[in-house]
């Protein structure tokens, strides 16, 4: 049972199954029409170079204020450290543009005019960690919008996801085996958790036509994590709805030479 609480590009190895000596001949080819498999390698262990470490999760906070105003922003943003340069270049990098993102997304859209003695627009951001490994770094975003005038503060989840050993950043679908199936799987699932925990302030009907409806994820050791806005899925008084799916639940969507292959054992 789910315990509730409360193309990027590809990565990893490309390995050659090599079928026939024909093949092992031809490089491991079997024309243009063959598909590599991603295999999904975990690091050694620990060396000088740092490769096999975890990483270490910091912050630093961005602050900043429009010229006229309207609006502030605060946003304690994670850093990585610990492991090789180049690892670190990527995740740290990646890490910039989300939360760039979140914040254009605010300063650049519609905000009102703010009236005399008012206070301005704000974004306040901060992050968790939801998973550190020599692995995985899975990191948890909190995004709080208060418009000027209103009083009415709009919480919104967030989440990026890493393979420490290539520093790439994960989709959800590199987790999966079959898309249709574990959707569908998911959904059910979610709900079943949701349900127990909200009842009836859940609004939800269980159905979901993409992945894109899963948004903010994570992984944990515990499970899967799924976490959605404010008054998304459920009542404005339930908060942000989340809900965990253990990995024994979902083993059989759970690709075994993926990211997450190493919690479904």
């Amino acid at each position: 049972m789910a315990k509730a609480v409360g193309r990027r590009p590809w990565w990893g190895e490309l390995a050659c199954v090599v079928a026939a000596a024909a093949l092992a001949v031809a490089g491991c080819s079997a024309g243009p029409s063959a598909t590599p498999e991603i295999v999904y390698t975990a690091p050694p262990a620990a060396d000088t170079a740092g490769i096999g470490e975890t990483p270490t999760v910091d912050t630093i906070a961005i602050t900043s204020s429009a010229p006229d105003n309207t609006w502030t922003v605060t946003f304690k943003k994670p850093v990585l450290s610990g492991v090789s340069e180049a690892t670190l270049t990527k995740m740290n990098d990646a890490i910039t543009a989300k939360v760039n993102g979140y914040i254009h997304d605010f300063t650049g859209g519609s905000l009102p005019g703010v009236a005399s003695g008012a206070a301005p627009s704000t974004l306040e951001g901060d992050f968790s960690v939801a998973m550190t490994s020599p692995t995985i770094v899975s990191l948890r975003f909190s995004i709080l919008t208060t418009l000027s005038g209103s009083g009415k503060l709009v919480a919104q989840p967030g989440s990026i996801n890493f393979w420490v050993p290539t520093g790439a950043t994960v989709d959800l679908s590199e987790l999966l085996t079959d898309q249709k199936a574990a959707l569908s799987a998911i959904a059910d699932k979610a709900h079943s958790g949701l349900s127990t925990n909200l009842g009836s302030t859940l609004k939800w009907d269980g159905k979901a036509n993409s992945l894109s409806f899963f948004d903010a994820w994570d992984m944990t050791t515990a499970g899967l994590e799924f976490t959605w806005a404010q008054g998304q899925i459920a009542d404005q008084s339930a908060g942000q709805p989340a809900v965990t799916l253990p990995w024994s639940d979902i083993k059989s969507i759970i690709r075994a030479n993926g990211p997450a292959g190493q919690f479904e054992k």
